[in-house]
C-alpha cells in the first residue's frame, strides 16, 4: 500500500467496504446489549455509502436484527452470525442451513446450567448460534472452553466452536466471514471493486484471507498475529482513518506482525 493509498484509500470510488462491528466500528462493552454506534460512526457509514455507491456491508458475529438495532436508523447489507446468515443489497435474506431447533433448545438449556455454575458468565442466544461470554469472569475461560469443545464435538457436524475476545461460540459449521465477503463480492454494487475489510477478532481472519485472495485491503484492528496485511491500532483509529483524520495509520507488516 503506497503513501497515496494510505492517505486517500477510503476516498477512492472503486472500493467495496466490509466492516466488523464490535471492536472495529464500536467499542467492545461488557454486555453486547449495551453497545451503541455514536453520531460520528453513523456519519462515517453515510459517507462511505455515498462515496462507494452503496458498496458497504457490515460483517458481524451479531445477528442481523441485532446489527440493525445498533446502527438504526441506517439499514445496510449485513452478514450476521459470522457469515451464517446475510441480507443482500436488495434486502433479501439468506441462510443456507441451520442447526436443528431441537439441538439448539437442548444446548441452550445446557449452557444456561453451565453459566449458572460460573458467576459473571452469561449466554447470548442468536437463534442459530449460542455464545458464552466470560469478559467479567476471565478465570473461567478454560472450563468454558473445555465444555463447549465437547459440545461441538458431539453436534454431528452441525456446529463448530468459534473463539473470540472473551467469548466462545457454537455457530453453524458451514458459514464464516470469508464466505460472506465472497457472496457480497459476486453481486452489485460490490462486484468489480477492490474489497477493503476491517476487523479486530479471530472471526475476521477468514475474511482477511478472502480479501487477500481477491487483491483487496485487509486491515487488522489492534494487536496480535493476523493474516491481514495492514493494521490500525484500535477502534477510535478506525473512525479517524475512515474520516480522513489519520492519513498514515494503516501500516504494512509481515502478516500484520
Amino acid at each position: 500500500m503506497d503513501s497515496g493509498h494510505k492517505t486517500h484509500l477510503w476516498r477512492r470510488p472503486d472500493l467495496a467496504f466490509f466492516l466488523d462491528l464490535d471492536g472495529t466500528l464500536i467499542p467492545i462493552v461488557p454486555h453486547p446489549d449495551d453497545a451503541t454506534l455514536d453520531a460520528c460512526g453513523r456519519t462515517v457509514l453515510r459517507e462511505l455509502m455515498a462515496l462507494s455507491g452503496g458498496a458497504v456491508a457490515l460483517v458481524s458475529g451479531r445477528t442481523i436484527s441485532a446489527v440493525d438495532r445498533v446502527v438504526e436508523p441506517l439499514r445496510l447489507p449485513v452478514a450476521g452470525v459470522h457469515g451464517a446468515e446475510w441480507r443482500d443489497p436488495a434486502g433479501r435474506y439468506h441462510r443456507p442451513s441451520a442447526p436443528s431447533p431441537r439441538l439448539m433448545t437442548a444446548l441452550r438449556d445446557r449452557l444456561r446450567a453451565l453459566t449458572a455454575a460460573y458467576p459473571g458468565t452469561f449466554v447470548e442466544e442468536k437463534g442459530i448460534a449460542l455464545a458464552v461470554h466470560f469478559r467479567r469472569a476471565p478465570e473461567y475461560q478454560m472450563p468454558i472452553q473445555r465444555a463447549l469443545s465437547e459440545i461441538a464435538a458431539g453436534a454431528a457436524g452441525q456446529l463448530t466452536l468459534q473463539a473470540g475476545k472473551c467469548v466462545y461460540e457454537l455457530r453453524p459449521a458451514d458459514g464464516d466471514k470469508g464466505r460472506a465477503v465472497r457472496h457480497f463480492m459476486a453481486e452489485a454494487p460490490f462486484a468489480s471493486r477492490a474489497p477493503v475489510y476491517l476487523g479486530d477478532d479471530l472471526t475476521d481472519e477468514h475474511a482477511f484471507v478472502a480479501v487477500n485472495a481477491l487483491g483487496g485491503y485487509s486491515i487488522k484492528v489492534g494487536a496480535g498475529h493476523t493474516e491481514a496485511r495492514w493494521r490500525l491500532p484500535d477502534q477510535p483509529a478506525v473512525i479517524d482513518w475512515l474520516r480522513g483524520n489519520r492519513p498514515a495509520a494503516a501500516i504494512r507488516g509481515e502478516h500484520g506482525d
